[in-house]
C-alpha cells in the first residue's frame, strides 16, 4: 500500500494511477516510447546515424516475443520504470547464444545482489539466478546507479495532499457541494428532539439527489455555516497547482497535463521540443544504453525516428524545408520526401542562393576601377 504521507494518505506505484495527473504523465511518456520506430545504426564518418540489419534491434523494435508487438513490450517497461523505479525484461537465448525472446519481468518479482564472490546478479521468483548479461534493466534515477528509485516513493508528500485534496473534495460533493451546517434552536431540546431533527434533514438534504431541495425551518430555528466551501478554500487553484506539481516530477509539460490556461499554439510547439529535450530523450538514452550493451554488436546503437514527434505543423514543416531549399541544402525533391510526397522530374539539382551567385571574370576589373 506505500508508506502513509503526512496528509494520512498511501500512495504506492499502482495506486498513484488513480491521481489523473499521474496517469496522464505516464501513459503519455510511455506511449511516445512505445510509438516511436526504433533500429540498429552505426555511425560513418561523418557521425551521422546509417541504420543496418540487426535481429536483436527487430525485437525490442518489432517483436519482442510471441506475445505482444514492440509497442507494447517498450511501453510497459517504460511505464514499470516510472513507477518503480526499475524494469526488468529476460532474454531468452538458444544454445549458440542468439536471442530469440525478450520476456518482461514484474518488478516486485526481481532483485539484485552484489557479493564479493558471485559479484553482481539478479534472483527472480521464479527464474530464480540469472546473470546480468540475461536481464534488461531500466532504471530510474538511484543513489548507487545500479538500483533506481521510484518516483513514486520519492515525492509520497506532494502525491499524498493531491489525494487528500480529491478525497476532501469528493466528500463535499457527496452532500451536494453544501459545507458541513448547523441547526441552531433558540431553546432546549431534548436528545430525541435533536435525533428527530437531524434524522429528518439527512432524509431531505443530504446527498447529491437532494441538491437544490428548500430548507424549512420552523420554531425561530437558523442555519450557520461551520466549514468553508470548495470556493473560499481554493479547490480548483489547487487542483491546477496539483498538476503542476506532477509536471516538475515527470517532466511533462504542464500543458500536455491538459491545463491550458495559459497555451497558445505557438507555445505548444516549443514545448514538443521542451517535452523531448527535458523528459523523453532521457529514457531513450536509458532504453539506448541498455540495448547497445546486451543485445547489440560493438559499434552499434539506437537510433530513435523522432521525426513525426517533432515534425510540427504542416506550415512550419513547409517553411523551414523552404528556407533550407532555398539555402541550396535540400533539393526540392528531398523537401518533397520529408512531407511524404511522391518525387518529381527535374527536382534533384539543389538551388544556388542569389546571393551567392559567382561573379562575371571582368566584374572584378571593373569593381576595382569604381
Amino acid at each position: 500500500m506505500g508508506e502513509p504521507a503526512s496528509s494520512g494518505e498511501r500512495v504506492s506505484e499502482d495506486g498513484s494511477l488513480g491521481i489523473v495527473p499521474v496517469y496522464r504523465a505516464i501513459t503519455m511518456i510511455s506511449n511516445d516510447i512505445g510509438r516511436m520506430p526504433v533500429a540498429a545504426a552505426v555511425r560513418d564518418s561523418d557521425g551521422d546515424l546509417l541504420e543496418v540489419e540487426s535481429t536483436a534491434a527487430d525485437l525490442v523494435g518489432k517483436d519482442p516475443n510471441r506475445y505482444m508487438g514492440g509497442f507494447e513490450f517498450r511501453r510497459t517497461l517504460t511505464s514499470q520504470a516510472l513507477r518503480y523505479g526499475n524494469a526488468f525484461a529476460y532474454i531468452v537465448r538458444n544454445g549458440r547464444g542468439e536471442v530469440l525472446e525478450l520476456i518482461p519481468l514484474l518488478p516486485g518479482d526481481v532483485s539484485m545482489h552484489v557479493s564479493e564472490a558471485l559479484g553482481v546478479h539478479y534472483t527472480h521468483n521464479t527464474l530464480g539466478q540469472v546473470e546480468p548479461e540475461d536481464v534488461i534493466h531500466l532504471r530510474a534515477p538511484g543513489l548507487d546507479g545500479m538500483w533506481g528509485e521510484s518516483p513514486i516513493k520519492r515525492a509520497r508528500e506532494a502525491l499524498g495532499t493531491i489525494k487528500a485534496m480529491e478525497k476532501s473534495g469528493g466528500r463535499l460533493y457527496a452532500q451536494a457541494g453544501v459545507p458541513k451546517l448547523a441547526l441552531v434552536h433558540p431553546g432546549a431540546l431534548s436528545p430525541a428532539a435533536i435525533q428527530s431533527i437531524s434524522d429528518s434533514y439527512q432524509t431531505k438534504h443530504a446527498g447529491a439527489d437532494n441538491a437544490g431541495r428548500p430548507l424549512v425551518l420552523g420554531e425561530g430555528m437558523r442555519v450557520e455555516r461551520l466549514n468553508m466551501s470548495l470556493e473560499d478554500q481554493m479547490f480548483i487553484q489547487a487542483r491546477d497547482f496539483s498538476v503542476q506539481e506532477v509536471s516538475r516530477l515527470f517532466g511533462v509539460p504542464v500543458v500536455y497535463l491538459s491545463e491550458h490556461s495559459r497555451a497558445t499554439f505557438a507555445s505548444i510547439v516549443e514545448l514538443t521540443r521542451t517535452y523531448w529535450d527535458g523528459c523523453l530523450a532521457h529514457w531513450t538514452a536509458v532504453w539506448t544504453e541498455e540495448i547497445r550493451r546486451k543485445l547489440l554488436a560493438p559499434g552499434q546503437t539506437l537510433a530513435w525516428d523522432t521525426k513525426d514527434l517533432l515534425k510540427g505543423s504542416f506550415s512550419d514543416q513547409v517553411a523551414s524545408l523552404r528556407s533550407a531549399v532555398e539555402a541550396g541544402l535540400f533539393t526540392r525533391n528531398e523537401a518533397r520526401q520529408r512531407l511524404g510526397m511522391p518525387t518529381l522530374p527535374g527536382l534533384d539539382e539543389p538551388l544556388t542562393p542569389v546571393n551567392t551567385t559567382p561573379a562575371a571574370p571582368d566584374q572584378g576589373a571593373d569593381d576595382a576601377d569604381a
